[in-house]
């Protein structure tokens, strides 16, 4: 559960940029 808890984080920050990203380019 800590691995997860840890790896998370930096998973979605990249999800959210890379959708943040595709939002900023429309």
């Amino acid at each position: 559960m800590r691995f997860y808890t840890i790896k998370l984080p930096r998973f979605l920050g990249e999800i959210v940029k890379a959708i943040l990203n595709a939002f900023h380019k429309d």
